[in-house]
């Protein structure tokens, strides 16, 4: 039987989703890691759990889905979340925890993700661990929003995440990238895609950013992606991004 689940997390806890082993043993704590423990200790034997995706150190998460296989008799959800949530200290949340299709994939099935990223013009204190505070500046909205229309649509992200050479695809197909102003102080970035690189919505982010305080002028995400580019670029750093949602067909 396969089960799959939406999962909350405060990614500032953990070094990202995906477990790391050396020689076998965790290297690091990682949400992937502490919640296979926690599924263990209620179910008592070793559960592998597959998520929809990847988030790095310190990105926090709101609704990444997750599956895993059970042979065992049918699981009583509600009780099975009580548990989990009961041990993993605050740091991580499960919710719709349900019986699904066995040919069901987290990963492979997805069709979209939705990220948002949270920008704060002042200094704060109560949202800080949720946001970059990026100083008291007077950005350009209007020019940043203009520029954010560069990603919609497929383009090779190549130049917008850390570089790989396993020969995977760096094409990506993006869909919405607004910009919101919750206040006079919040900008909140909504992004959604196909797929995602390492690093991607940051490496995006810091450049609408460096545009935005007159660093670099409008048409430079174009130059970026036709690699005719040679400054610095600034990374927003990842408090900011939180995985909203993974989005099926059904």
């Amino acid at each position: 039987m396969r089960y799959r689940f939406r999962c909350e997390y405060l990614g500032s806890a953990f070094f990202g989703w995906q477990e790391q082993n050396e020689a076998g043993k965790t290297k690091f704590i990682t949400v992937q890691s502490a919640l296979q423990e926690a599924f263990s200790i209620a179910l008592r034997k070793p559960i592998r759990l597959v998520g929809a995706g990847r988030t790095d150190t310190g990105v926090h998460a709101r609704g990444l889905c997750v599956h895993f296989d059970w042979d065992g008799e049918p699981l009583e959800t509600k009780r099975i979340e009580h548990s989990i949530n009961g041990l993993t200290k605050r740091l991580i949340r499960i919710r719709n925890l349900e019986l699904c299709d066995d040919s069901f994939h987290s990963r492979f099935d997805a069709i979209s993700r939705y990220y948002q990223y949270t920008i704060f013009t002042r200094p704060v204190a109560l949202m800080r661990d949720f946001g970059w505070e990026c100083g008291s500046l007077n950005l350009n909205i209007e020019a940043m929003e203009r520029e954010a229309k560069s990603f919609l649509g497929e383009h090779d992200f190549i130049h917008f995440c850390i570089p790989r050479n396993d020969g995977k695809s760096t094409l990506c197909h993006l869909t919405e990238f607004r910009l919101e102003r919750v206040n006079e102080y919040s900008i909140c970035f909504h992004i959604k895609g196909n797929r995602f690189l390492h690093r991607q919505v940051r490496a995006m982010v810091g450049t609408l950013f460096d545009i935005g305080r007159g660093r670099y002028p409008e048409g430079t995400v174009q130059k970026i992606f036709n690699n005719d580019f040679a400054g610095e670029r600034t990374w927003a750093p990842p408090q900011g991004l939180v995985l909203e949602d993974v989005i099926y067909n059904s």
